[in-house]
């Protein structure tokens, strides 16, 4: 199923991908639509860790159309979704010129060269420009990462491999990279070939739940806290009072994941996320959001959204949310 933001229709329809180096083609009945890979900025929704192979997921893409941002969600089983990701993203960073800084463990420090990028499923390969030796990184011997983009857009990722220790700074040449190269770091399957597992995070995590409804506030964290013991769970009437919670210092960097509804007085969900980007560009946030609500969803994407999850009757909505705060959180 393919469901493209400009479509005429209000529901998904039946269509066809084929992917080549440079576009990401899609077919709909009789209309088709080629997509660059250059403008593609950022892939929001992901396969999750527990999906079965044979489950439906989805995954979306936000791109450039002239002067609109759109947004392409493709539905299918998890174990094809999984395959396209892997090749979407060796496409999206291919040849990608940065500059790189490598310090080991025992301090010695190689100079800041330029280099050329290319990822795998199961590996990241620096290529210098003038010839020296490649950087080859296991995505498994990724302990952690951070992004920046106070000075430049960058990325440090810390390695810990079996026979040592090391730190790498990547500068990219534009903030739409340095993002896709995230999205490319988060996606735990890229490499996994069974699915259906879920990963055995461990410490615990601090959310901000925002909802104007008391009530409804009240059911997300008793059930979050009820089927997560890791989780804690600080509570918000109101945007403004959740911005002025994260005003706090040391409180704001104690916050881990940001969960908030959409419809509220004063501030909407959308708005209310423009302004936590503006003060905390990488804090996790998760739209929490009624059926129905896919074009919220869709402007929620382009404005740099971590994350959305549907409203529902049953206890499985809270099930799905605490997966996607762990996901997004790791």
């Amino acid at each position: 199923m393919v469901d493209l933001s400009r479509s005429t229709s209000s529901a998904p329809s039946r269509g066809r991908i084929a992917m080549t180096p440079t576009q990401v083609r899609v077919q709909t009945g009789d209309v088709a639509r080629r997509i660059d890979i250059n403008e593609v900025f950022d892939i929001v929704r992901d396969v999750s860790m527990a999906a079965a192979a044979d489950s439906t997921e989805t995954v979306t893409l936000a791109f450039d159309s002239g002067n609109r941002r759109e947004t392409l969600a493709m539905q299918a089983d998890a174990a094809t979704l999984v395959k396209f990701q892997r090749l979407l993203f060796k496409q999206l960073l291919v040849d990608v010129q940065v500059s790189v800084s490598h310090r080991r463990a025992d301090d010695q420090a190689d100079d800041r060269r330029s280099c050329r990028l290319a990822v795998s499923a199961t590996a990241i390969r620096l290529e210098p420009t003038d010839g020296g030796d490649r950087i080859t990184v296991d995505r498994d011997d990724v302990a952690r990462f951070s992004l920046s983009g106070a000075d430049a857009p960058a990325v440090v990722l810390y390695l810990n491999a079996p026979d040592r220790a090391e730190r790498i700074s990547v500068q990219f040449p534009s903030f739409r990279l340095l993002n896709l190269f995230g999205r490319y770091l988060r996606a735990d399957l890229l490499a996994v070939d069974e699915l259906g597992s879920v990963s055995d995070g461990s410490g615990p995590i601090e959310v901000l739940v925002v909802d104007d409804d008391e009530q409804s506030l009240e059911m997300t964290r008793v059930f979050l806290n009820e089927q997560s013991d890791r989780l804690s769970i600080t509570e918000a009437a109101s945007p403004l009072t959740a911005l002025e919670h994260l005003s706090e210092v040391p409180r704001a960097e104690q916050i881990d994941c940001i969960v908030s509804d959409y419809k509220m007085p004063g501030m909407n969900g959308i708005e209310f996320l423009n302004a936590v980007r503006d003060r905390h560009p990488t804090l996790p946030f998760i739209l929490y959001t009624g059926r129905g609500s896919e074009e919220v969803a869709k402007q929620a994407i382009l404005d740099d959204v971590t994350d959305y999850v549907e409203k529902d009757v049953g206890p499985k909505q809270y099930e799905t949310l605490i997966e996607r705060i762990e996901k997004a959180v790791r």
